[in-house]
């Protein structure tokens, strides 16, 4: 479930400059490793292309041809393999991506359905001054240069896969250089203070891999579509509800990143019929729910808030940091029992 940053906490700088051959770059100066994306206009029509993944402190080309002036625009989100909310460097512009894979899309229509393919887009004017370059930077709260953010990334990443970085701050001083030798002798990497990019990548692979394994999931065990919304603790708020998740029949989709803290969630469905639409049954606490992508507070009044109401089934988790609810057909018959869902 996406966090987004607002723009006036994370700075995103975006600038002209005189780069030797014509072309479309971004730059990483942050110290987390993100995917990237970028839309323009093409003959009329809006095109998104993605993701390139940078590491921290990277900057790789996007677009090799002259870039004309006019509008474009950029997104970029931070790994999964991040501890902590989603990290976005985002705008107010709902753009078509791939979630899984990289991608050219020259039809926005094919997220309609959709709204977890989109992704709010900044927009970026290139003027025409321009020597037919550009370069679009990302920055976070501290201003790190591109070597600083390289080194910052390292240390998130050794964070992130759970050894002991006390800070961040782009300097490879004592302290970082013995954690990565712990990190090396642990992996039968040799036992050097240093990092090359082999090792960043690897850090990634391992941070993404972790968080693959952690969170929470649902599940559609049935062979009709299944839009999807859950409820979970909130400090301020008593309870959040959100949604939605819309899943083919045996798809699977991750609701919740990390390890998960309550001990109960709630859950809610609708299984689409096509003509008609049949709610999970078993509910036993009201949340709101909206007609379309919905994040709501439980400590509001949901019909004086433009929301619906529906009834969510609770679901004991016990304590494990991971867990997987599973949609059975059953589970969408109002004269089924409450208790017939499945977790793991």
């Amino acid at each position: 479930m996406f966090c987004r940053i607002a723009l006036s906490l994370v700075a995103v700088w975006i600038s002209a400059i005189g780069l030797a051959r014509a072309e479309y770059s971004f730059c990483n100066k942050t110290s987390y490793a993100l995917s990237a994306a970028i839309g323009y206009v093409e003959d009329s029509r809006m095109i998104t292309r993605g993701w390139w993944r940078l590491r921290p402190g990277q900057c790789k080309v996007v677009m090799t041809e002259a870039v004309v002036p006019g509008r474009y625009f950029v997104y970029s989100e931070a790994i999964p393999g991040h501890r902590g909310p989603l990290r976005t460097w985002s705008g107010d512009t709902p753009l078509c991506v791939e979630n899984e894979s990289l991608f050219t899309l020259r039809d926005q229509d094919v997220c309609a359905s959709d709204p977890r393919r989109q992704r709010e887009f900044f927009s970026v004017d290139v003027d025409e001054g321009n020597d037919g370059s550009w370069r679009t930077e990302f920055s976070e709260e501290v201003n790190f240069n591109v070597y600083k953010a390289e080194v910052a990334g390292v240390q998130r990443l050794l964070r992130d896969v759970g050894y002991e970085v006390a800070r961040i701050d782009g300097t490879l001083g004592r302290r970082t250089q013995t954690i990565l030798r712990e990190y090396r002798q642990d992996r039968g990497l040799g036992d050097s203070g240093v990092y090359d990019d082999a090792l960043i990548d690897q850090l990634i692979l391992e941070a993404n891999e972790r968080d693959a394994k952690l969170g929470f999931f649902f599940c559609n065990a049935t062979q009709l579509p299944i839009w999807a919304a859950i409820a979970q603790v909130d400090e301020e708020e008593g309870y959040r509800s959100s949604g939605w998740w819309r899943m083919e029949g045996s798809e699977c989709a991750k609701v919740l990143r990390g390890e998960l803290t309550a001990n109960h969630y709630y859950v809610y469905g609708i299984m689409d019929l096509g003509d008609r639409d049949i709610s999970l049954a078993g509910g036993t606490e009201t949340f709101c729910v909206s007609d379309v992508q919905f994040d709501a507070a439980g400590a509001i009044d949901c019909a004086e808030s433009g929301f619906a109401e529906a009834m969510f089934r609770k679901v004991e988790i016990g304590g494990e940091k991971a867990w997987t609810y599973q949609f059975s057909p059953e589970q969408f018959n109002p004269e089924i029992a409450a208790d017939t869902g499945s977790g793991e």
